[in-house]
């Protein structure tokens, strides 16, 4: 780092040599001009005066009692001259010591690569003043300075810092508009955060001419008032003329009749609004015809109307990601509005569902009926990929054409959320994979043996993790002959657990109807099998009762009797699960 820096062109012993040699010219040259001006020092005792000169020992430098009678001025010229060279190569000295820390050994572009993971943009300023070096390397990353915000002082920093790099501009206020309006040449993205419409409405007129290169624009606000943004002519021919994609933040109507066409993506986060129409964000649909990507957060009630609105055609759309993100999550539940009934989505090939906690509706999200003719492209998925892990699910269908995702909190109750998929052709499944993380905690198994009762036909289920759980419930189903499921081929990737299981399920294949089903055992070692684990470390047998471990929930529908009670052989099915499926 040292050769590399503008300053350090000589070696460090160069440079001691260097400063050696100065620091005695300038003894010499003090000393010369100290004898030449008969200086003289006065000592802590008014009656003992001496010259300064000590030449046993170079030179001493006495403050305390100085006296400047007969020192000339071109001494202290001299005197001035040779402090600002002791100046200039103590802080030459400083720079390498500096370049010597360990934390000053990184490349720059490690260095420039973690200032970008700050969050504010004081922090990055601040970073600035750590030391010199760190201001040359940040200094000279121009992209660092690219996402520019804050107040007066930091934004006028980003902007002069970022070059000529395309600019992401954050205004809260309208006063900040003439610091960005030289730059606009360069804004690809602008972010308005304001509270009053009025604030609003300043700054889409100081902006009014177009800008060319601007292609995303946010507009948000916290205030429940302002709802409803006014298509001003200035607005429509300044911010909104040359846009790409829009966001909106709590604004959940548009006033005018404009359409947008040249607009593909749009966000809309319905924040705390208490009054959402269905009507007001089918309009926003409809003025922006040329959509591709639509994604919604629902954060507040839906508003019930007493009639459904007509069907709106989006032609173009093909991603539509709709979220429930609760206000209060003491509540346990989220909900999504059934927006997806008054949409008609020829081409829609990726549709996302997603909540941190389960979803509660008394709606279907998806259509009801016609789901081929509304989502043409969802009239098969025969893929399916399950994962859970400690909080959260997700199943993605899957087909060549088209990509239907649920990710929300644990999965919870399969018959409920089924109801949330509307026509679904859940029964067109052909294949499925499950990786399921400790289901003792919640009801992942439950929901995965619910969800294997719909496919007509498995060509292969494939289950990884702790799915030993899945196996046992699933074979006490289908013994009981509550249920029916046609397998090709099984896949577990487990550990012992679920090995046990396997081999359990495959000992009673013929009896169960699965006389052509082949079952395939690949060890895990870093399979997390839970509480089972634990479990069969101190089972010295496979029959033996686990009814010592935390109770798990029972099966739904016809799963409330005791296992025993259906067991003709119990060295053939597991008697080993006396209270694994008894009543809630």
């Amino acid at each position: 780092m040292i050769h590399n820096h503008p300053e350090s062109e000589e070696s460090i012993p160069q440079l001691l040599d260097t400063v050696e040699k100065k620091l005695n010219d300038i003894a010499e040259t003090l000393r010369y001009s100290m004898v030449s001006s008969k200086h003289w020092v006065v000592t802590n005792s008014p009656l003992a005066v001496r010259p300064m000169l000590q030449h046993s020992s170079g030179f001493e430098l006495r403050y305390d009692y100085l006296v400047d009678r007969w020192v000339t001025d071109s001494s202290f010229v001299q005197i001035d001259d040779t402090i600002l060279k002791l100046s200039e190569i103590l802080k030459k000295a400083r720079i390498i010591r500096n370049c010597l820390a360990p934390v000053n050994r990184i490349p720059p572009e490690t260095l420039a690569l973690s200032a970008a993971f700050l969050v504010t943009e004081r922090d990055l300023i601040n970073s600035t003043a750590v030391c010199r070096q760190w201001r040359t390397v940040l200094l000279s990353f121009p992209r660092l300075w690219y996402n520019a915000g804050g107040f007066s002082l930091e934004l006028e920093a980003y902007l002069e810092r970022s070059k000529s790099i395309p600019l992401e501009v954050t205004l809260s206020s309208p006063h900040l508009v003439a610091l960005i309006i030289p730059h606009t040449s360069r804004l690809v993205a602008l972010t308005i955060s304001v509270v009053l419409p009025s604030s609003f409405n300043e700054i889409a007129e100081h902006l009014c001419d177009p800008i060319p290169t601007l292609r995303s624009l946010e507009i948000r606000t916290n205030n429940h008032q302002f709802r409803t943004l006014e298509l001003s002519p200035g607005l429509r021919e300044g911010l909104f003329r040359h846009l790409e994609s829009l966001s909106l933040n709590a604004i959940t109507s548009l006033h005018g009749s404009h359409t947008f066409p040249h607009i593909t993506e749009l966000s809309l986060c319905t924040n705390e609004n208490p009054y959402i129409l269905p009507t007001d964000l089918l309009d926003i649909l409809k003025r922006l015809p040329g959509l591709v990507k639509v994604s919604v957060v629902f954060q507040a009630s839906w508003y019930a109307h007493s009639y459904s609105p007509n069907i709106t055609t989006l032609s173009f759309v093909r991603e539509v990601h709709l979220r429930a993100f609760p206000v209060d999550e003491s509540r346990g539940s989220a909900s999504i509005p059934p927006i997806l009934g008054f949409l008609e989505l020829p081409r829609a090939t990726s549709i996302t569902l997603e909540s941190g906690l389960p979803i509660h509706s008394m709606h279907s999200i998806l259509p009801i009926t016609s789901f081929g003719i509304r989502l043409p492209n969802y009239v098969e998925l025969p893929e399916l990929r399950i994962d859970t892990a400690m909080s959260s699910g997700e199943a993605v269908f899957r087909s060549p054409q088209a990509v239907f995702t649920y990710r929300t909190g644990p999965l919870d109750d399969y018959k409920r959320e089924r109801q949330l998929w509307g026509d679904l052709p859940v029964s067109s499944v052909r294949r499925v994979t499950a990786v399921l993380v400790d289901p003792a905690l919640g009801c992942e198994d439950v929901w995965l043996v619910d969800m294997l009762g719909d496919p007509d036909f498995l060509e292969l289920l494939e289950l990884g993790g702790d799915c030993g759980w899945v196996l046992q419930r699933l074979r006490h189903r289908l013994v009981r002959g509550v249920m029916r499921v046609d397998i090709k081929a099984l896949v577990v990737r487990g550990g012992e657990y679920a090995k046990s299981q396997a081999l359990k399920l495959e000992s009673v294949k013929d009896d169960l109807g699965l006389k052509n089903m082949t079952v395939t055992y690949i060890p895990d070692p870093e399979a997390y099998e839970g509480l089972a684990r634990d479990i069969n470390a101190e089972s010295s047998s496979d029959d033996e009762d686990r009814g010592e471990g935390p109770e798990k929930d029972s099966d739904y529908g016809d799963d409330n009797e005791d296992v025993y009670s259906d067991y003709e052989d119990d060295d053939n099915v597991g008697s080993d699960h006396e209270d694994d499926d008894e009543d809630e």
